[in-house]
């Protein structure tokens, strides 16, 4: 269903201001919104160092609702005259509660790429302080998986995947170095839509990410969720005739990052 909202600018001219486009899916409705030029104003974002980018917003379309700090949308900017789909993140609560989920998501951002931990490469607050501009997962020859997964478990074969798991758990040895714990949701996972399937990852959700004041178990913990991860990532996505093989090697990764851990956990 389409529904095209119009808009008088006199009363000799009628101009269209947006179009919002409905998919229903289950109980929930995700919708598109397109904007023109004229109701699209430039809003600017800011990098963790303060530099200061003015974008306008083309199209959004939300993708997630679920998130406990906010509302995730698939995004067309135009920066300097060209278009680029990126992540915006519109954080919910009160006024207050956004701008400090926000400053918060940015702190973590900028203390993960200090750490040399895998982030995207743009991560910038909106002028308002109350949402998020980020590098966007979803490109036309690959797909990024958070808490949603393949519609089918198509993955029959992995390009490279010893090195996509090894370096997936010592990425997750090095943020324990720097004390910062890897929650659950942090880890993003990349998939090609071409043939040998080629994995990647990315820490893509930071709001929950902290440098820990107290070291705890933080060794233990990163990796024991990165197998989670892994492990989820392959009874959703891959086909059932290929994960025994991905579960074996990430038992043996998993083992070889527990022998890690002994000789460099702080005592």
């Amino acid at each position: 269903m389409a529904q095209t909202f119009l808009a008088k600018r006199s009363e000799s001219e009628t101009i269209l201001t947006h179009s919002i486009c409905f998919e229903y899916k289950k109980n929930f409705c995700y919708y598109t919104l397109m904007f023109s030029n004229l109701e699209s104003p430039e809003i600017s974002f800011k990098k963790h160092d303060g530099k200061e980018t003015a974008v306008r917003v083309i199209s959004e379309t939300l993708i997630s609702d679920t998130g406990y700090f906010g509302d995730v949308f698939d995004t067309i900017i135009e920066i300097g005259g060209h278009q680029k789909r990126v992540i915006i993140k519109k954080y919910i609560g009160d006024e207050e509660e956004k701008r400090r989920c926000a400053k918060q998501a940015l702190e973590n951002y900028s203390s993960a790429k200090k750490a040399g931990l895998k982030v995207f490469p743009t991560f910038r607050i909106s002028e308002d302080g109350k949402s998020i501009l980020m590098t966007s997962g979803f490109l036309n020859d690959q797909i990024c998986l958070g808490d949603n997964n393949l519609k089918n478990p198509a993955i029959e074969k992995i390009k490279d995947v010893d090195k996509f798991i090894s370096s997936f758990f010592a990425e997750a040895l090095k943020a324990a170095q720097k004390g910062i714990p890897l929650g659950a949701d942090v880890p993003f996972i990349i998939v090609s839509k071409d043939k040998p399937t080629k994995i990647d990852f990315v820490l893509g959700d930071l709001d929950s990410l902290r440098v820990a004041e107290d070291l705890y178990d933080v060794w233990s913990y990163n990796i024991g969720n990165v197998k989670d991860e892994l492990d989820g990532f392959c009874n959703h996505n891959i086909n059932p005739n290929f994960r025994k093989k991905f579960l074996e090697k990430v038992d043996y990764y998993y083992k070889q990052a527990l022998e890690s851990i002994k000789d460099n956990k702080p005592k």
